[in-house]
Parts: C-alpha cells; sequence; structure tokens
C-alpha cells in the first residue's frame, strides 16, 4: 500500500524532478494508450520502446518517402524537361509563324498557339506529373546515391510517367472509339504514350543528372561574404602546442603575524589554521622582554 501523501508520487518521468504529473492513462483525459518507452502509471500496461528506423540504403533502386531534398530534386528535373520542351516548341513556331499566320484558324484544325501550348503543356501533362510523384516520394534524386543509381530512378520515373499517359489514353481513346473504331483506342493507349515517353525518359536522365549534381555541390552559409584574403581574417592554428614549461611545486605562504610558514592545506578547507611551523629563518621574540641585558 502507497501513502497518498508520498512525494514519491508526484516525481516525473523516470524520477527527473519533483511535482510532475504522471503520464495519463487509458481512462484519463483523451483516452490514449502509453506512450512507447514512458513508465506508466499503476495498472497500465507498459508499452516497449520502438526500435529505430534504420536509414535507407542510397543504392537502393526505391527509397519510399518524402522530404524537402527529394522535393527540390523532382523540381530541378521536371521543370528542367519542361523548359527544353518550351525552348524546341518556341524555336519551332517562330519557324512555322514566317510561312502561316500563328493566329489564323484553317479549317477544323487549331492555330499554331493553341497546338504549341496543347503540345507542350497540356498533352505532356500527365507525364510531367508522374515523372514528379515518383521522383518526390517513390525514386529521389538523393545527393547520397551514386549517379548509376540515380539514373536507374530516373528511368524508372520515366516508366512511370508513360504508364500515366497510357491512363489518361485509355479515357480518351474509349470516347475516340465510339466514332473511329477501336484503332483509336490502341492508339491513345500503346503507340501516343510510347512516342511520347520515350523522348521524354531521355531528356529526365539529363535533367536528373544536373538535379543531382546541383543538391550535391557544396553549400556557403547566407549573408557571409568569403573573407579570404582580407587583413586580419589570418585562420587560426589547427592544434596549440603543449607547453613546455612545467609548474613547479606549490611555495608555502607566509603566515599572519609572524605566526611562520603555513604549509597549504590539501583539502582547501582550513586554510592555514593547521600545519602551521615556524621557520627558522625568523627572527624570535625574547623570551623575557622586561628583564636586564643578556650577558656577554
Amino acid at each position: 500500500m502507497t501513502n497518498p501523501g508520498d512525494p514519491q508520487q508526484d516525481r516525473g518521468y523516470y524520477g527527473a524532478g519533483w511535482h510532475q504529473p504522471a503520464p495519463p492513462g487509458p481512462g484519463g483525459a483523451g483516452g490514449s494508450a502509453p506512450r512507447h518507452g514512458v513508465q506508466p502509471a499503476a495498472g497500465v500496461p507498459y508499452a516497449p520502446p520502438r526500435p529505430p528506423r534504420a536509414p535507407a540504403d542510397p543504392r537502393r533502386a526505391f527509397a519510399p518517402g518524402a522530404s524537402v531534398n527529394n522535393t527540390a530534386g523532382a523540381l530541378i528535373a521536371v521543370v528542367s524537361l519542361v523548359l527544353v520542351e518550351f525552348v524546341s516548341g518556341i524555336v519551332g513556331l517562330i519557324g512555322t509563324s514566317l510561312v502561316v499566320s500563328p493566329f489564323a484558324h484553317y479549317g477544323a484544325g487549331a492555330s499554331l498557339v493553341g497546338s504549341f501550348i496543347a503540345s507542350v503543356f497540356l498533352a505532356p501533362f500527365p507525364f510531367y506529373a508522374g515523372a514528379f510523384l515518383a521522383l518526390a516520394f517513390l525514386t529521389p534524386i538523393a545527393r547520397r546515391s551514386p549517379l548509376p543509381t540515380v539514373l536507374l530512378r530516373a528511368v524508372l520515373a520515366g516508366a512511370a510517367g508513360t504508364i500515366a499517359l497510357a491512363l489518361v489514353g485509355v479515357f480518351t481513346g474509349a470516347f475516340g472509339a465510339i466514332t473511329s473504331g477501336g484503332s483509336r483506342l490502341v492508339i491513345d493507349v500503346v503507340t501516343n504514350p510510347l512516342r511520347n515517353g520515350v523522348p521524354f525518359t531521355v531528356m529526365l536522365l539529363a535533367s536528373a543528372t544536373a538535379a543531382w549534381l546541383w543538391l550535391g555541390r557544396p553549400r556557403r552559409n547566407r549573408g557571409t561574404a568569403p573573407t579570404s584574403g582580407l587583413p586580419g581574417t589570418v585562420r587560426p592554428a589547427d592544434a596549440v602546442p603543449p607547453a613546455t614549461v612545467q609548474p613547479g611545486p606549490q611555495q608555502p605562504q607566509q603566515g599572519p603575524y609572524g605566526q611562520g610558514l603555513v604549509q597549504p592545506d590539501p583539502h582547501g578547507q582550513y586554510g592555514g589554521q593547521y600545519g602551521a611551523q615556524h621557520c627558522p629563518d625568523q627572527q624570535q621574540p625574547p623570551a623575557a622582554p622586561w628583564g636586564g641585558p643578556a650577558p656577554r
């Protein structure tokens, strides 16, 4: 039996301090289970501590997880791919605009500007989205990973983007098969995804390599300019040599009021009260200061 007034019941976690409330049990506020590795209260089952999570192997093709570095690498790779497509499309649009007006409509087709937007942004958007999600959560571009592993992950991300194009082609081909027959379904599901996915995957290899090099470059603290070569910025020595002059033995100190030399107390508790000794070289007072002169 325990005493209700015992201060031991108010000790904190692991007995760290006093007057700290114990962790609530399942019947307390919130009804939550005891946390792992925390000493439970009376009547609550003990939960063993969880084992530490093993770090991901940087050489494996798949590394599930999400982090800021993974998202940054995926953005660099996919945005670089979009920029390449945009520049190549602009060049083709300028060349065609020399012959045909870019805003004119000919027949039932769209204008040159509409075709440019559809071919650069709308049609390959499923590939961009699938490759980004794969690189951000499943096959990241980690700077700790070797380059062959990064290239393999880029190929897997390109395959994910191609599969995304095929999934979208299922819906578009199903509507087109009503008027054009089953051949439209085969074109939208098989041929068009492969025709667009293969060159996109090759370009994704180059953009993933650029992202891997960018993430692995050395960082410099923001707001600090390089000061090498400026006066007063000499780098300090890496190590300080040991002292060559050793301190000598501690000398005894002179006690107050002529008490003689006082030996230092090894325990440092009583100062010069104990261990006082008379120095033989110190002049002693006469035994009879009021007597006659000493005989010669």
